[in-house]
């Protein structure tokens, strides 16, 4: 397998970004209890951890990291009907940056990534990352 093929596409990058910004800023809504701000934290330090591990084309870190922007929307969700003018602005928009992001980690571009990556692993040939 060449170089070539387990080069990261832009589309990835792109995508680890979009989840990155979206989940910080949809955090953002949830400023209530101390409880649920540090369980919030906690989701979006982990959320960027596997972010980044599916930006350099772990399938399961993909996955993880799908279902952990959808509970930090969800999460944000119940505190952002507190106040609708910010927190659902807020929250609008770190969904209309996270979304697309986890959307382009499953385009054809990214899943020809993932299994050049998981090749290369299974054959010890060595990454560029």
């Amino acid at each position: 397998m060449t170089a070539e093929a387990t080069r990261r596409p832009r589309s990835v990058t792109l995508a680890v970004v979009l989840v990155m910004l979206g989940t910080f800023v949809a955090a953002t809504t949830a400023a209530g209890p101390q409880e649920a701000g540090a369980l919030v934290l906690l989701l979006v330090a982990v959320c960027f951890w596997f972010a980044v591990r599916a930006g350099r084309g772990r399938r399961g870190a993909r996955t993880t990291v799908t279902c952990l922007t959808a509970v930090v929307l969800a999460l944000g969700a119940t505190f952002a009907f507190e106040d609708a003018l910010y927190g659902g602005t807020t929250l609008l928009l770190g969904a209309l940056l996270a979304v697309p992001g986890v959307v382009l980690l499953y385009r054809p571009a990214a899943e020809d990534y993932v299994r050049a990556r998981e090749e290369a692993l299974r054959t010890g040939e060595e990454l560029d990352a």
